[in-house]
């Protein structure tokens, strides 16, 4: 069953854009070596390599491989490219393979005048597109030969036209020089051209040291992680850094964002107002005007969002006409292999005689999050893949779903963004549906019975039919890590909180702790204060009451997916607890529940849905401590 991680398969993704940078800037004397690094951590390394063809034409091969180890897990993001181009630098021919989990999907691109001729693979079948595109391509030695003409002193800029290989479409360079500066590099003072580097695919601002040939050999970019560096080396250290690097538990935080609130039941949540602020002012915002997600104010820095839950939208009937507007959103490409047999034949099994379009679509939504494990080590997969596996993080459910969907006639589409749990806003992705000119996101990694909750935003959607960088690169990669998000109100059924963006939604009056939001009221029973209020990610608790001798009771809420038994739900938490025994029947107020009893730990849970409440004791008679406590509670507002 789909767990939430503010980590698992966005912040590994994310650092695609960096590594992709880093090698479209490294142009090789003949072969060359260098170490990556994030965060001062070695993590992986480029291999480059120079030819010449007997028609004089270069060809210049390149191996990237990043390994990140988190929480005994290891992901590899592994990369082979090989480019030709003619003697005066224009590009004619890419090929690339990219393995991000178990498979590698590998395309090829032939420039042709005015148009790119595509064909990927992936599982073993190919698909072909074919892309315009005006004016000249140039390779990375055009790029190093256009640097050595005009870039001489500061303030000198060139533009450019290249390939983005992983995206399979053109992207826009620009180079600016900074300052000339001497650079250590393998024991020796190199005097370099520091410049600044944009492609549009990514729009983040990257570093390179430039030497006197043009090469570089340093490059710098930032990356959710930390700073993404590339440093020349010898052959020797840039292998030894191939068995990848554990980064600091903090470089993690700084994708997680702390809420200054603990939003009640998120996923039945109706609104949430949000406030993102900019930690770099200078970066701009993109359009964050999309379905369900209104901006409501927006200065340089500043923006604050209005999300509502979508409503169900007009019956529609699939499979869905084919448009030149769903097109894109209809076909299979190399991730979304929805022509493949296996993936049709388990969405019509699942769907059986449905033709109602939302009614199937969250049939297949429920069997993702039925039948997919998570697995940190799998960053993004064709469907090919994670039908057979069944392994993958919120991508791998989102590309699914999307997958199995649009077998069946239903436009799909995956999207990245941030999804909020247990106090913070973590890295997500999930799937939109297109219900006739209406985009429906659906989670199936964040279960929710329906349509998915507002308490999220939405950065990027793309039907995956020009690769992962689609979503990765342009606007996340500049947002993911580099703003914090502050609630301001929310609605639950039928309540407005206040904005409370300098208070909590919550209170305590006298002996009692006060939630509407939650609808919960805990009159605290006599000899225990509270403590325990306010906090967010990672400490899972709403409240908790300290009394004599060591005693603490912890209130903490846990989302279940709607169609799981609460009795079900409630041994997990009692496993989880280590607590053993039988469970009996008891009442929290009107809240039905389970509880189990042990000599210095009770538990209760209650189901609140689609929630369920859990109240745990800890202490000497931890049975009679927890009774004491249960009689406080008075739900209420639900």
């Amino acid at each position: 069953m789909a767990r939430l991680s503010p980590i698992k398969g966005i912040g590994f993704a994310l650092v695609l854009p960096a590594l992709i940078f880093a090698r479209s800037a490294f142009r090789p004397a003949d072969a060359s070596w260098s170490v990556i690094k994030i965060a001062g951590v070695p993590v992986g390394y480029v291999f480059e390599l120079l030819e010449k063809t007997p028609d004089g034409h270069f060809l210049i091969t390149s191996d990237s491989k990043i390994i990140l180890n988190r929480l005994g897990s290891k992901v590899e993001l592994a990369t082979r490219s090989k480019t030709e181009e003619t003697t005066d630098g224009r590009l004619l021919r890419a090929d690339t393979e990219l393995r991000a989990s178990v498979m590698s999907t590998k395309s090829t691109t032939i420039v042709k005048p005015g148009s790119l001729e595509i064909v990927s693979e992936a599982g073993g079948k190919t698909y072909s597109r074919t892309v315009p595109y005006s004016g000249e391509l140039l390779g990375p030695e055009g790029i190093r030969r256009l640097s050595l003409q005009k870039l001489r002193a500061t303030g000198d800029t060139i533009e450019y036209l290249t390939l983005s290989p992983e995206s399979g479409e053109t992207a826009k360079g620009r180079r600016k020089v900074l300052a000339r500066e001497n650079v250590e590099v393998e024991g020796r003072s190199v005097s370099t051209l520091k410049i600044e580097e944009v492609l549009d695919t990514t729009g983040i601002a990257g570093t390179s040291w430039l030497d006197e040939n043009g090469e570089p050999v340093r490059s710098e970019m930032p990356t959710p992680f930390g700073l993404s560096e590339v440093v020349r080396s010898d052959r020797d250290e840039a292998l030894a850094s191939a068995g990848g690097g554990e980064l600091p538990a903090e470089m993690y935080e700084r994708s997680i964002l702390k809420t200054n609130v603990r939003l009640p039941r998120a996923r039945a949540l109706e609104m949430v107002r949000l406030r993102l602020v900019l930690r770099d002012g200078g970066a701009g915002w993109p359009d964050l005007s999309r379905p369900g997600q209104t901006v409501v104010l927006q200065t340089d820095r500043e923006l604050v969002l209005e999300n509502r839950r979508i409503a169900v939208p007009r019956a529609a009937v699939r499979p869905a006409a084919e448009t030149p507007a769903n097109a894109e959103f209809l076909r299979p490409n190399e991730y979304i292999q929805s022509d493949l047999p296996e993936i049709r034949q388990v969405a019509l099994s699942v769907i059986g005689a449905e033709t109602d379009t939302l009614a199937a679509a969250l049939k297949l939504k429920r069997w993702v999050a039925d039948n997919m494990t998570f697995d940190l080590g799998i960053a993004i997969a064709p469907a090919s893949e994670l039908i057979k596996n069944r392994r993958g993080t919120c991508v791998g459910y989102a590309t699914l779903l999307a997958t199995l969907a649009r077998s069946v006639g239903i436009p799909s589409r995956v999207v990245l963004g941030y999804v909020y749990a247990l106090g913070m806003f973590g890295g997500h992705a999930w799937t939109e549906i297109l219900i006739g000119e209406e985009w429906v996101p659906l989670d199936a990694a964040v279960v929710w019975e329906g349509i998915a909750d507002p308490a999220r935003v939405s950065f990027a959607a793309s039907s995956l039919s020009s690769g992962p960088l689609s979503l990765t690169g342009g606007s996340a990669a500049r947002l993911f890590g580099g703003l914090d998000i502050r609630v301001l109100a929310y609605r639950l059924n039928g309540w407005t909180s206040e904005e409370f963006e300098a208070g909590a939604p919550w209170r305590i009056e006298g002996d009692t702790y006060l939630n509407p939001g939650l609808g919960l009221a805990w009159q605290k029973p006599a000899g225990f204060s509270f403590s325990g209020t306010g906090l967010v990610w990672p400490d899972p608790t709403v409240a908790a009451l300290d009394g004599p001798d060591g005693a603490r009771v912890v209130f903490q809420e846990k989302t279940r997916p709607p169609w799981k038994e609460f009795s079900a739900a409630a041994e997990e938490v009692f496993s989880e607890h280590k607590v053993t025994g039988p469970a009996r029947a008891i009442k929290l107020g009107t809240l039905p529940g389970l509880r189990k009893d042990g000599s210095e730990k009770a538990v209760a849970v209650c189901d609140y849905a689609p929630d369920v409440w859990i109240i745990t004791a800890r202490g000497k008679n931890a049975s009679g401590i927890l009774t004491e406590a249960l009689r406080g509670f008075r739900p209420s507002g639900r």
